[in-house]
């Protein structure tokens, strides 16, 4: 027989810090509205699109914007989880609403371009 070890099955409470994920707020420029996400998540979005759209002067769709982000991701084997799309949109907006971004229409097409 077996005698039962008293140390794994003694009560030990573990106190963790948690830390607060800095949470940065985006301003929707068509609706007002405001949302709050994740600032680790905000940073390398808004830095990709910046780049992105600074290799580009004359303005891309936001479909170029979106492909641009992916093969940055790519390049940078970074795993990313979540909907490339939303983050993409939601940062966008912001950076419009803050001035960086202008968005304007050419023979159809919505593009976007640093804001001279």
């Amino acid at each position: 027989m077996r005698t039962t070890d008293e140390r794994f099955f003694q009560k030990e409470t573990i106190s963790m810090t948690i830390k607060a994920i800095a949470k940065i707020e985006c301003l929707n420029p068509n609706t007002g509205r405001k949302m709050k996400i994740n600032g680790k998540i905000y940073e390398p979005f808004s830095k990709v699109i910046y780049h992105t759209l600074k290799e580009n002067k004359e303005g891309i769709t936001y479909t170029d914007i979106v492909d641009g982000i992916k093969k940055c991701f790519q390049e940078e084997r970074t795993v990313f989880v979540g909907s490339i799309g939303w983050y993409v949109i939601t940062v966008k907006h912001d950076m419009e609403a803050t001035g960086v971004i202008e968005t304007f229409t050419e023979k159809g097409k919505k593009l976007h371009r640093l804001k001279k």
